[in-house]
């Protein structure tokens, strides 16, 4: 080749001992410079000078064997102990990790080591994941080895240097070679190691022990001096590696996805610096372009990567609040929480003004209340109440009350929502359509153009069946003239749909379900009454086939469908025997829901008579809102038999029998239940600790044998007495804007922290209340008088959200938070904003809002001046008059008579200004008028 290296050439020797370990691989046995076949040989100067060096030995014959062919397994020994003696190590793990497919632990010791060193240097990665070793080696792989090799060890990269050269290149047949091996083979070239005299490299041709002496000899002489290793900015190295540290995930704050920005950006902020553990990265978060998405800045020193990452929010574990409430549709309401609340403390918990629910319904996951109301919603502003609810991890802990507005009116018609037609063979026979909502029981239905009788099954659904529909054809259904729940009407609404096949047989397996119980699971929902006329007495035989008497067989509630219940009735099923293998006979007479039969079958299932006791597992105390304990709840590891167990003999923690605790206690257990409850006959606040002993045998279980429960003790401790810290507000009312609160008990009042007369602890309309607002309160401090002021009010709200916070009593106690709605009116007054001249009698004024007039003489009202002179005039010789479709306008027309029965005139050859004066005439037109704004001077434009 012809290059620009430099003249600077620094041999790069290998040292003796390393050479020694390279050379092992190549000529494993003997030591001798003069072998009997090197002799004219082309590579006998590179062999001899390895030998001289003590690098390379031949066999124990004298020969060396320079056109013996090397594999691969023998350069991985051989690049894999030069890299041992360059200080690299031997993972610990190259016997149990195999880091080629092909290898086995059983594979040879010393290839395993040196395998496992140069595939975790890079050095060989071998073929599509094997090492092939006793494959032969190619010349293109032997110059990637070696260049691997030396970069490895030299920490320097030869491939991206060479490539920036400028040089005439040797080699005619590069193109032959591998993508991969093109750049080592430049590599070689570049620095002579290939032959210029031979240009042809032979890149899939093998490899002899004489051309790896020579490619050795060759790139050891040869000098790397100018390539520089490679400049690694730490810096940049840190904040890269930070950067993958940063992933998308879940962050926890306050009120989830209900926080507000900045909240949500702190919390973004302290996620993203938690992930990052390289020193000294510093990360910094914005918000991105997108909801949810945040940009990471990480810096160290001048260095900087940047990334974006995706973020979702998790609600904060003491999160307990409502987050938001919509209508559905014209009957359905939706309410939804941070966190699972307790099924049994929904009713009567939700109310809006105007609405009366007639069914509610609580989510699997205990967020989701859904409410059916009596009638449509058609709400503009109506108060929607959500009282306190008991969470479901805590009854203890309720959600926070909410308090807000609801507007709705439905307008959306009803649509299809979802159509499905099955079959087991090549017609379907019926099919389930689902509307978008709630309809009426009424209108037409159409399937491919042919009108069909529909049941309405429910308020959502219509069935229709005597259908016909062929498999693999694409059919219509049309509804004509269904109407919602509101009264909006859908004159037509169509659908596409096809046939779904389902001709698969449906399978079953059994499993125990308590001791006297078979639970039979299919794979596919199944036609109940099949199974129950199929699994009938005498489908289920003991040991000796003989007939085990069963019960109704019964569907498992919310399986839908999948699995069936086989109640055992037979007695002394245990009388002989621990456990009994019985035999469930299940015919094909066992069909899904569209008629695809079970394969005929038995199947054995094990039941084990159930000798454990029952115990408690814990107990939990019932209290009220006002603390007061209501009952005792002692929860049992299994369903007990009916009864009413004894009551608990009750000592208290000094050591005196209580006789009468609450007022004694009563309780019932019906068959299965998991708990016993103790219900307090007087409930009451009770404090400190109490030994309850409950009697052996206090509850039996269920089994065939009842297991009876031993004697227990629980020490219950009911908290000590509390000192009241909180007090609650129970209404607010407000007349003609002043705010009346009236508290349970006397306030803080004046200049100190938490008074009653701060307006920082008051919002109205979701704002703090208005500057110019006086709060006032009475010699017993208990009644707050809130005065709003003029122009405070924009617009008239009789259902703005009123929040009181932050004020203490007199006594210490906080006041909860406040929210309930009340009404304002507004008292913005209307403001002259512009004045037209019509003619030289007529003015147009125009306001800020809509105006009225409660008279029409306002000579009173009104100075006009003509330049710099008033025109003197009286209340009725100055009229006013609406201007018709212009409810901000009105017009003012002088009508004043002088000396000799001429009218008085406006002289518009002068500035004509119109100033307002207070007024009882010119009015807005809320309830209670505002009359306009005095002093507001205005220059009249002329036509």
């Amino acid at each position: 080749m012809t290059s620009k290296q430099s003249s600077k050439y620094k041999k790069f020797i290998v040292g003796a001992a390393t050479a020694a370990l390279v050379a092992s691989a190549v000529a494993p046995v003997a030591s001798a410079k003069d072998f009997k076949d090197t002799k004219g040989n082309t590579h006998e100067p590179a062999i001899d000078a390895l030998s001289d060096a003590g690098v390379i030995t031949g066999y124990p014959d004298g020969s060396f064997l320079p056109n013996k062919t090397l594999t691969r397994s023998d350069v991985v020994k051989l690049m894999g102990k030069w890299l041992v003696s360059e200080g690299y190590k031997v993972p610990t793990d190259y016997k149990t990790n195999m880091r080629f497919k092909d290898l086995k632990p059983t594979s040879n010791d010393e290839l395993l080591q040196y395998a496992a060193v140069v595939k975790e240097n890079g050095v060989f990665n071998g073929s599509n994941g094997n090492l092939l070793a006793g494959d032969n080696i190619t010349r293109e792989n032997m110059a990637v080895v070696i260049v691997r090799a030396f970069d490895t060890v030299e920490d320097i990269e030869l491939v991206k240097y060479v490539k920036d050269q400028d040089f005439k290149k040797d080699v005619t047949d590069l193109a032959k070679a591998k993508a991969e091996a093109r750049t080592a083979i430049d590599v070689l070239d570049f620095f002579d190691i290939t032959n210029p005299a031979a240009p042809a490299f032979n890149p899939k041709a093998t490899t002899t022990r004489g051309q790896f002496a020579t490619f050795l000899h060759k790139t050891i002489k040869t000098d790397f001096s100018e390539v520089k290793a490679p400049v690694v900015d730490v810096d940049q190295v840190a904040v890269d590696a930070a950067a993958e540290q940063v992933k998308a995930g879940a962050v926890t704050v306050a009120r989830g996805n209900y926080a507000t920005d900045a909240n949500k950006l702190a919390a973004v902020q302290t996620y993203v610096t938690s992930l990052v553990t390289e020193k000294d990265v510093v990360a910094t978060v914005v918000a991105g372009k997108t909801a949810g998405e945040y940009a990471v800045t990480l810096t160290k020193g001048e260095a900087k990567a940047e990334k974006t990452i995706a973020v979702t929010f998790d609600f904060a574990a003491d999160d307990r609040f409502v987050t938001e409430v919509n209508a559905l549709n014209a009957t359905q309401v939706e309410v939804k929480f941070s966190t699972a609340v307790d099924a049994s403390d929904i009713a009567n918990k939700v109310s809006i003004q105007g609405v009366k629910f007639t069914s509610q319904s609580l989510s699997q996951d205990g967020k989701t209340l859904s409410l059916t109301a009596e009638k449509p919603v058609n709400a503009t502003k109506a108060t929607v109440v959500v009282e306190p609810i008991k969470t479901k991890a805590d009854a203890k802990i309720k959600t926070d009350k909410y308090v807000s507005t609801i507007t709705y009116k439905d307008e959306v018609a009803p649509t299809i929502a979802s159509v499905e037609a099955k079959t087991s063979g090549n017609v379907a026979t019926n099919l389930t359509l689902k509307t978008s909502e709630p309809i009426k029981a009424t209108g037409l239905v159409k399937v491919n153009g042919t009108y069909v009788t529909p049941v309405f099954t429910d308020s959502t659904t219509i069935s229709v069946s005597g259908l016909a529909l062929e498999a693999g054809k694409t059919h219509t259904i049309e509804l004509v003239n269904i109407e919602d729940l509101a009264g909006i009407k859908t004159v037509s609404t169509s659908a596409n749909f096809t046939v779904s096949v389902d001709a698969a047989a449906p399978a079953a397996t059994l499993s125990a379900k308590g001791e006297k119980q078979i639970l039979v699971t299919f794979n596919k929902s199944m036609d109940v009454k099949s199974v129950q006329n199929a699994i009938v007495s005498g489908s289920v035989k003991d040991e000796a086939l003989n007939t085990i008497a069963t019960g109704t067989v019964t569907a498992v509630e919310g399986s839908n469908d999948t699995q069936f219940l086989i109640p055992v009735t037979a007695e002394n099923v245990f009388a002989n025997k621990a456990s009994r293998t019985l035999t469930v006979v299940l015919t094909d007479a066992n069909k899904d829901k569209l008629g695809n039969k079970i394969a005929a079958t038995t199947q054995n299932v094990t039941l084990t008579k159930d000798t454990v006791k029952p115990v408690a597992t814990g107990y939990k105390v019932i209290k009220d809102d006002a603390g007061k304990v209501t009952s005792v709840e002692v929860d049992f590891s299994e369903g007990l038999a009916a009864g009413t167990p004894a009551l608990p003999t009750i000592v208290s923690e000094n050591g005196v029998a209580v006789s009468n605790l609450l007022g004694g206690f009563t309780t019932t257990v019906k068959a299965g239940d998991t708990k016993v409850v103790y219900t307090a006959k007087t409930p009451a606040v009770v404090s400190g600790k109490y030994a309850l002993s409950f009697a052996k045998e206090l509850v039996s279980d269920q089994a065939e044998t009842a297991n009876k429960s031993d004697a227990f003790n629980y020490t219950i401790d009911f908290g000590q007495a509390e000192t009241a810290t909180t007090f609650e507000l129970t209404s607010a009312n407000a007349v003609k804007n002043v705010i009346t609160v009236t508290f349970p008990e006397a306030v803080k009042g004046g200049a100190v922290a938490n008074s009653a007369t701060d307006l920082a602890n008051y919002s109205l309309a979701g704002k703090p209340l208005a500057e110019g607002t006086t709060i006032t309160l009475d010699s017993a401090q208990k009644v707050a008088t809130i005065t709003l002021p003029a122009g405070s009010v924009e617009k008239t709200d009789q259902a703005a959200v009123f929040t009181v916070a932050n004020i203490q009593s007199t006594s210490g106690k906080t006041l909860k938070t406040y929210t309930k709605t009340v009404g304002v009116e507004d008292n913005v007054a209307p403001v002259l904003l512009s004045a037209k001249v019509l003619d030289d009698k007529s003015i147009e004024l125009t306001y800020s809002e809509n105006v009225d007039l409660i008279g029409s003489d306002v000579g009173a009202d009104f100075t006009i001046m003509e330049g710099t002179t008033a025109i003197n005039l009286e209340a009725k010789e100055l009229k006013a008059s609406k201007v018709s479709g212009f409810p901000t306008k009105i017009k003012i027309t002088i009508d004043k008579a002088v000396v000799g029965g001429a009218s008085t005139t406006l002289d518009i050859t002068k500035d004509i200004t119109v100033e307002t004066k207070a007024s009882a005439i010119v009015v807005d037109k809320e309830t209670t008028p505002n009359t306009q704004k005095s002093g507001v001077k205005v220059t009249a434009s002329k036509q």
